[in-house]
This record gives structure tokens, sequence and C-alpha cells, in this order.
């Protein structure tokens, strides 16, 4: 399951990770105002997924919307939804597609919060939970990862996964072309 979900995201991730405002941040050129845009974006699309995901499997706290609203908060930010983007889950197989993603971003997260310190524009700003040198995250992705490998899926269910994780990716790309105020 893991290879599988692997190979049929790799792309929409290599895209993903040019098309929003964190690479800004490992370059250390992102001002404050496109922090607060990604933060807002980051909620848009965690907080339609992790909706739908908690209905399904209870696998880790806290949950990344969580966090990022306790960032928004920080920065004096509203948290935002985008009531026309639509996604369901109907069950474990579609749920661990979408776990994958949602997951897997703690890898990267936990590098982008180590170069948020870089950042001139954000130096001052307070501790971060959602980007964070916090290895939590990486801890619940390494046991996501164990939990694929030991279990059994027929066909049908990768195919489910699989699915369900382009189309995670795909909210994400939405969610990063979403243009949000940033009072």
């Amino acid at each position: 399951m893991l290879n599988s979900l692997r190979e049929a995201t790799e792309r929409l991730h290599r895209e993903l990770e040019k098309e929003n405002l964190a690479n800004k941040i490992t370059d250390h050129s992102i001002s404050l105002e496109e922090y607060k845009l990604l933060m807002l974006q980051n909620h848009v699309a965690y907080s339609v997924v992790e909706d739908q995901l908690f209905k399904i499997l209870d696998i880790y706290s806290p949950s990344k919307t969580q966090l990022i609203e306790e960032d928004l908060k920080s920065l004096n930010l509203e948290p935002v939804t985008c009531g026309h983007i639509r996604f369901e889950i109907f069950n474990k197989a579609e749920a661990m597609g979408a776990a994958y993603v949602i997951l897997g971003s703690a890898m990267g997260g936990f590098i982008i919060g180590r170069e948020m310190k870089n950042c001139e524009s954000l130096k001052d700003l307070p501790g971060q939970q959602f980007y964070s040198e916090d290895r939590e995250g990486v801890k619940n992705w390494n046991n996501f990862t164990k939990t694929l490998k030991n279990a059994s899926f027929t066909e049908e269910e990768v195919q489910m996964a699989q699915q369900k994780a382009i189309e995670t990716f795909q909210i994400f790309s939405i969610a990063y072309k979403t243009e949000v105020p940033v009072y």
C-alpha cells in the first residue's frame, strides 16, 4: 500500500511543492503577509480533509487543523473555510489514502519549521505550532507507515486509497490557489 500510494501521487506531490508559498520559507524570501496567506490556505485544505478523515479514523492528535488554528490566533487571524470545496471519505481504504497525504506532510513541515528562523520577515513571530521542529508529527507519520506495512489490503482497497490520495492532493492544489483575505 505505501509504495503504491507514493507512486500514484509522486507527480502531484512535486507539483504541489512548487505551487505553494511554503517554498518561500525554505528560500527565506517569504513576507509576513505571504506567510499569513499560506496559513489561511493551509487551514482551508487541512480542515476540509481532516473533517472527513476523523469520521473514519482516529489516528493522531492534535490535528493539523488545531495546530494551524493556534498559529492563526497568534497571527490575529480568523480561520477560513471554503464551502465550494467538496471532499468526502466513505471507507477505511479511502481514509488511508487521505491520511497518507495529511500525515506525510509532517516531514516537510518539520523541515520548513527549521527554516522559519532564517526568514527575516518571520523572526518576530511567536513559536509556531504547525510549521515547527516538534517531532510529534514525524512520529505520527512513522506510526502510520508501520500500520500500512503491517496491514493487508485488497487490490480494490489499494485503488480506492490511491484515488483518495490523489483527490487529497487536488484539494491542497485548490486551496493553494484560493485567494483569501488577510486582515
